[in-house]
């Protein structure tokens, strides 16, 4: 069954007078359960598509069904459900809160969900434990390294247990070999069962992946299982 699901979905976007296209017309299915990289050279829209897959942006025209719901029609409210619930990112500069420490980095998308105490805390435990980082739970994200940085962005990901993992170039700020490793996480989130896209530039990160989908131009040029 397709959990995310867009037809002939466009994106424009407009200021003053002024129309740059940045999706012409994608059809894209990803089954529960899939590992797609998306890969494209710079403004071929490969983020665009992810924003909107990700439910933080919405086409200017197409449809976009996530699990079987039509998000172009929903109201935000329930559009950040999705994200803190469904849906979790992990970004190429982590998205980490400098004064937060690590633990209280990865509870963050737990604090919207209706959780006890001592509930988050094994969650985030837990998570810190499966990103093999859990030495780390009380360093600030100064003092740790990037890759250690990316392993609590994924701790974060994992700890709200969302079904859909959303990557953007995760590795595009590590060295080759940290960032092997964090595909290895990737990797192991995606035999759990995790539905997982991730962007990148990088063929040999995209070789982790199972499915291969090209964007160039706005438009889908090719799409390949690998």
């Amino acid at each position: 069954m397709a959990i995310i699901e867009l037809k002939q979905v466009t994106k424009e976007y407009r200021s003053d007078a002024v129309v740059t296209p940045a999706l012409s017309g994608i059809d894209l299915s990803i089954e529960a359960g899939e590992f797609a990289a998306v890969m494209g050279t710079s403004g071929s829209g490969k983020t665009t598509l992810l924003n909107i897959i990700g439910c933080m942006d919405l086409p200017t025209a197409g449809t976009y069904c996530f699990d079987g719901m039509d998000v172009t029609r929903e109201k935000e409210k329930r559009l950040a459900l999705l994200r803190g619930k469904q849906i979790a990112f992990v970004f190429q500069h982590f998205a980490l809160i400098d004064d937060y420490t690590v633990f209280e980095n990865v509870e963050m998308p737990l604090l919207r969900q209706t959780l006890s105490k001592a509930e988050r805390r094994q969650k985030v435990l837990s998570a810190l434990g499966a990103a093999g980082i859990s030495e780390l739970a009380q360093k600030r994200p100064a003092h740790i390294s990037g890759g250690q940085k990316q392993r609590a962005a994924i701790a974060r990901a994992i700890a709200c247990d969302a079904g859909v993992i959303l990557a953007d170039e995760p590795t595009g700020a590590l060295d080759s070999k940290t960032g092997k490793e964090i595909m290895g996480l990737f990797s192991g989130l995606h035999a759990l069962g995790k539905t997982i896209v991730l962007i990148t530039h990088d063929r040999q990160i995209a070789s982790f992946a199972r499915r291969l989908i090209t964007v160039q131009d706005g438009r889908i040029i090719n799409d390949e299982q690998i």
